[in-house]
C-alpha cells in the first residue's frame, strides 16, 4: 500500500477547518476521544464535535494547561497546573469522574498515557523540584511514583509500549533521556544528546512507531529529528517543506499506527502556521496546510482516526482557534447500518451492518462506536462494536420502551481510509402482554378464594405497574353489584396474585386490567367463579 503515496510533494492545500474557541489565556493543549476533541484553556477544557462545533464546556478549572487520552479510550485526563492534581475526564458524558491530587508533585504540566498507566512532567520553575511521576490509574487511590532526576521546568514527556522519553522544555543545552516503563521502577536507558554538549532547546517530544523513535522539535534546527531509542543517535530529518519564511519548529506528533509524522511550523515572527504531514518512513512530505494571521501552539498537535488536529493562537491577543485538517489524501469508506422493520419494547432486537473499503479490500477486524438515543432525546450508555474481517458487524439492543430511537455507527478510519457514518431509525411499539389469571371455578361465602397471573412471557424484566381488579356479583335474585379491589402491584417478571373472601352467594366475576404506560400496553381479561352458601 505505501505505493499509492504520491512521490512529489503537493502544493499547500486548503486551511481546513478553523474554530474560534471564544477563550485566551494558558494552554492549548488538544485531544480527541470519544468522537469528541477536548483542549485545554487554562480555567476551563473546551469540548467540539468532529466537525469542530463547539459541543461544551468543562469549566471552574485552574490552570488546566495538558491533556492525554489513548486512541479509543473513553477516558480524557486534564493537568490542572494550578490546583496540583489531575481529573479524569469521561470522554461520552463529559464528566469530572475522579480527582487525582499531586500536592506532593506541583505544577502538573505535561502528559503522556500508555495503558492504565499516566506519566506527568511536573514542576514550578524550582531548581531540582520538577521532574516526572508515573500514576496506575486502575488503583483506587493512584500513588505518584518519581521517574529519574529532579529539573527546574516541568519535561516534555511521551511513551509507547516501554519505551518513555522525558525532556526539559526551553532549557539549552538539553538532553532526552530514555527509560523503559515495562517495570517499576522506570530503568533508564540513556539520553539523547545531539553532541557532548547536549540539544538545542526543547520545543516539543513524541514517539513513533515500532522500537520505537523520539521525535524532537528543536530551536533553531528548521527541522525535526527522529532519534533511535536504543542506540541514542539519529535515525532521519524532516525538513522544513522549503519554506524558509516557516522556520520554527513548534510542535511534532506521529500518527496513532506510525504511518505519518506531523510537524507545526510558525513564522519567524509569529503570525502564520504550517502542518506538513511525513511519511514517516521516507520523510517525504505527502501534504500541507497554511494559516496565516495566527501561531501554532507549540506541542497541540492530536489525531483522531484520518483527523489531524491543532490548536492556534491570535499572537495579540491570546485567543485559541481549533485548526483541523481535511483528511485528504486518504481513501474513503462507506459504512452501512440496516435496522429491523419493526422492534418492540423490552425485546431484543438485532441490528447489523458492513464497512467497506475504496480500494475494494478487506477491512479487517475494525473497532466501530456505536451511540443510540431514546425517543426522549437521552443517550444509551456509549459502546464499541467490531467487525468480522470482512467488514461486516452486527449488535443487539433491547429498547426500555416505545417510541423512535435513533442509532449512529461511525468508524473513525485510520492512516489510508477516511472514517465513515452509518445511522438507523427505529420505529418500537409497546410490549403486547398476554394477561392469563387463573383461579377457582368455585368457592363458598366466607372462605377465601386465591388467584395468580401473569402477564410476562420471554423472560422480561418489566418496569413497575398496576394491576386493577375489580368484582361483579350477581345473586341468585338477579342483583348485581360491583366493587373495585385493593390494587395489585406485579412483580417484575410480570407475577401477580390477589385473594378475595366473598360475604354472598352469585356468580362471580373478577375483571383483571393491567394498567399500560409508555412501555407495556393496558390489557385486560376476566374469571368467573360459583360462590355458594356453605352447607348447613
Amino acid at each position: 500500500m505505501p505505493g499509492l503515496l504520491v512521490a512529489q510533494a503537493p502544493a499547500a492545500a486548503a486551511a481546513g477547518i478553523v474554530t474560534d474557541l471564544g477563550v485566551a489565556g494558558r494552554g492549548g493543549d488538544v485531544v480527541a476521544s470519544g468522537g469528541k476533541v477536548f483542549v485545554a484553556a487554562d480555567d476551563r477544557i473546551v469540548v467540539a464535535s468532529l466537525d469542530g462545533r463547539l459541543v461544551d464546556t468543562i469549566s471552574g478549572l485552574s490552570g488546566a494547561v495538558a491533556l492525554a487520552a489513548l486512541d479509543g479510550g473513553r477516558k480524557v485526563y486534564a493537568a490542572l497546573r494550578d490546583s496540583n492534581e489531575v481529573i479524569e475526564i469521561d470522554a461520552a458524558t463529559v464528566a469530572v469522574t475522579r480527582r487525582i491530587d499531586l500536592t506532593a508533585y506541583p505544577c502538573p504540566s505535561h502528559l503522556t498515557q500508555s495503558h492504565n498507566r499516566l506519566w506527568i512532567g511536573y514542576g514550578c520553575g524550582e531548581a531540582g523540584q520538577g521532574g516526572v511521576a508515573a500514576l496506575v490509574l486502575s488503583a483506587t487511590t493512584p500513588t505518584p511514583v518519581r521517574v529519574g532526576p529532579g529539573t527546574t521546568q516541568p519535561p516534555l514527556v511521551a511513551v509507547i509500549g516501554s519505551t518513555l522519553v522525558a525532556g526539559e522544555p526551553g532549557v539549552s543545552p538539553a538532553v532526552v533521556r530514555v527509560y523503559d516503563v515495562s517495570i517499576t521502577p522506570a530503568t533508564p536507558r540513556g539520553e539523547i544528546r545531539e553532541d557532548a554538549d547536549g540539544l538545542p532547546a526543547l520545543r516539543d517530544l513524541a514517539l513513533t512507531g515500532e522500537g520505537p523513535a523520539a521525535l524532537s522539535a528543536l530551536a533553531g534546527t528548521r527541522r525535526f529529528d527522529a532519534w533511535d531509542t536504543t542506540t541514542l543517535t539519529q535515525a532521519r530529518a524532516y525538513d522544513g517543506s522549503g519554506s524558509s519564511e516557516l522556520g520554527v519548529p513548534a510542535a511534532v506528533a506521529a500518527s496513532p499506527d506510525g504511518a505519518y509524522v506531523v510537524g507545526g511550523w510558525n513564522s519567524s515572527s509569529g503570525d502564520a502556521a504550517k502542518l506538513v504531514v511525513y511519511d514517516a518512513a521516507t520523510a517525504e512530505v505527502i501534504y500541507e496546510a497554511d494559516h496565516p494571521g495566527k501561531a501554532l501552539v507549540a506541542g497541540s498537535i492530536a489525531f483522531y482516526g484520518t483527523l489531524t488536529w491543532g490548536v492556534l493562537k491570535e499572537p495579540d491577543t491570546g485567543r485559541m482557534h481549533l485548526w483541523r485538517l481535511p483528511p485528504s489524501p486518504y481513501h474513503s469508506s462507506a459504512l452501512t447500518l440496516t435496522a429491523p422493520s419493526e422492534a418492540t419494547a423490552l425485546k431484543q432486537s438485532t441490528l447489523s451492518g458492513r464497512l467497506t473499503l475504496s480500494n475494494g479490500s478487506l477491512p479487517g477486524v475494525q473497532t466501530l462506536e456505536l451511540y443510540r438515543w431514546l425517543p426522549d432525546g437521552t443517550s444509551r450508555p456509549y459502546q464499541e462494536i467490531t467487525t468480522a474481517a470482512d467488514g461486516t458487524y452486527e449488535f443487539t439492543d433491547t429498547p426500555p420502551s416505545s417510541g423512535t430511537f435513533e442509532y449512529q455507527v461511525y468508524w473513525p478510519g485510520n492512516s489510508w481510509f477516511r472514517g465513515s457514518g452509518a445511522s438507523a431509525t427505529v420505529a418500537v411499539a409497546s410490549y403486547q402482554p398476554v394477561l392469563t389469571v387463573t383461579g377457582p371455578a368455585a368457592g363458598v361465602v366466607g372462605e377465601p378464594l386465591e388467584f395468580s397471573g401473569t402477564f410476562g412471557a420471554d423472560g422480561v424484566a418489566f418496569p413497575r405497574t398496576t394491576i386493577v381488579v375489580s368484582r361483579k356479583v350477581v345473586s341468585p335474585d338477579g342483583t348485581v353489584t360491583s366493587k373495585a379491589l385493593p390494587k395489585v402491584a406485579p412483580a417484575p417478571d410480570g407475577s401477580f396474585g390477589f385473594t378475595d373472601t366473598p360475604t354472598s352467594a352469585g356468580e362471580h366475576t373478577y375483571t383483571v386490567r393491567l394498567v399500560g404506560n409508555s412501555v407495556v400496553a393496558p390489557a385486560n381479561t376476566s374469571h368467573v367463579v360459583t360462590v355458594l352458601q356453605p352447607a348447613a
